[in-house]
């Protein structure tokens, strides 16, 4: 059975599109151009997702550029109330956001809160206890310590059984890419997969992540939507579980002698081997390559 990811519209009526009753993506029109630590800098696709509660509030899961169009389907759908950061890397677009709607809460994310001393949030989400404002609405479970360096917060929309992941699980489109990039994100494992430099992040507490996905598990979601893919989202219970065990195999238990082989193995070709190697590729990349093509041109 070949997974069914459900296509972005290639005619898009609206930047805000449905994905199933009371959850919808804002699909961003252009890239975030990014480099992860020691990577080459990559033009990412992103999106937000748009959850309507009972109330007619909405609550919206890493805001991206805003528009006057979307200010306006915003309206349209109900009361922007809740502004969320799922992760540390997704906040760019938070203040512009609640500028424009300075009624809404606006929720961190684990370490967010010293990044961003310019911004006023209301609390740091850090455990698996919902607010009671999407209680019983919304499950969320944090997948790390709580205070890690990468913690991330999926979420769960009960209404529509929707789980949607961040920078957990990545689906980049190839196509956008130079020859360069796409051998790095081959090796970093960006399509249908945690990226490595996720994996490495969590080198010391998997355990923690084992237990997060058997509670994501236990939510039977009929829906997956990723933050980054060139699809609008995964449909099927049964493709959404084949799909996270895929994606996951690398967090399956090992015997301890193994898994502290593995991980002492890790660490040392982190250290040793990985970082001088993507640096190497970073500086040819993002400062030798550049200069050496506008120094072309401008001959």
């Amino acid at each position: 059975m070949s997974p069914n990811f459900r296509p972005v519209p290639r005619e898009l009526e609206s930047d805000v599109v449905e994905v199933a009753s009371n959850i919808w993506t804002i699909e961003a029109k252009d890239y975030v151009c990014y480099r992860p630590p020691m990577q080459p800098r990559y033009p990412y696709t992103h999106r937000s997702v748009v959850i309507r509660l009972k109330d007619n509030s909405l609550f919206i899961i890493s805001p991206i550029k805003l528009t006057s169009n979307i200010c306006n389907e915003m309206n349209t759908l109900g009361e922007v109330k809740y502004l969320v950061s799922p992760n540390h890397l997704h906040h760019l677009r938070l203040g512009d956001w609640q500028q424009a709607y300075p009624k809404a809460k606006l929720y961190a994310s684990p370490g967010l809160v010293s990044k961003r001393k310019d911004l006023t949030f209301d609390k740091t989400l850090s455990t698996d206890t919902t607010e009671p404002g999407w209680d019983g609405q919304i499950e969320q479970c944090v997948f790390g310590s709580g205070n890690g360096w990468f913690d991330e917060i999926v979420f769960f929309h009960c209404e529509s059984r929707t789980v949607i992941f961040t920078d957990l699980i990545m689906d980049f489109d190839s196509s956008i890419f130079s020859p360069l990039s796409r051998v790095t994100t081959q090796w970093n494992q960006m399509y249908k997969d945690t990226p490595r430099g996720v994996r490495l992040a969590h080198t010391f507490d998997r355990v923690l992540l084992r237990d997060s996905l058997k509670t994501v598990r236990t939510w039977k979601p009929q829906h997956l939507i990723l933050a980054h893919s060139p699809w609008l989202c995964l449909d099927g219970e049964e493709q959404v579980a084949n799909f996270l065990d895929s994606v996951f195999d690398w967090l399956e238990p090992k015997p301890f002698v193994v898994e502290t082989v593995m991980t002492a193995t890790r660490f040392s070709l982190l250290l040793f081997v990985v970082l001088p190697i993507i640096g190497l590729i970073v500086l040819v990349a993002d400062l030798i390559y550049p200069r050496f093509v506008k120094r072309g041109e401008s001959q």
